[in-house]
């Protein structure tokens, strides 16, 4: 009779561990969709879809780019209007915008060059690109 007992009482911890097993992993999966929305809706609000950028021309004048160099690598703008307003930013706030979107390193490689936190170069960034669309806008009109 009690080995019966306590083969009940075994079932039942493991149907409750399983439930709440169950339970913590639908958290995490919800978590994960509601971050994920977040970043669609963040990538929406401030990021260009390549469709909208015009096209450019498979052959065309070297002499109209814009050159950078950064680690001793030539980073080349053909966008005359994103090449002259990211001239007008000091070197920090151009080597930010660089790093991120045409050499394509992570925050933590780009906050350990400018020996910063994550957070920092996020905010850095962010303001940099709001600071980068004013200058395109008054290049622009």
């Amino acid at each position: 009779m009690m080995g019966n007992s306590n083969q009940k009482r075994d079932e039942q911890w493991k149907k409750h561990k399983q439930h709440t097993f169950d339970s913590f992993c639908k958290k995490i999966i919800r978590n994960e969709l509601v971050d994920f929305y977040r970043e669609l809706k963040r990538q929406r609000a401030n990021e260009v879809s390549l469709n909208i950028i015009r096209e450019q021309p498979i052959f065309h004048d070297i002499s109209d780019d814009y050159t950078f160099l950064i680690n001793g690598m030539e980073i080349v703008v053909q966008d005359n209007l994103l090449g002259a307003a990211l001239e007008k930013l000091d070197d920090r706030k151009r080597e930010v915008v660089l790093l991120s979107y045409f050499l394509n390193l992570t925050d933590v490689e780009i906050a350990k060059r400018f020996d910063m936190s994550t957070r920092k170069l996020n905010r850095l960034r962010h303001k940099t690109l709001v600071e980068l669309k004013k200058i395109i806008k008054m290049e622009e009109g």
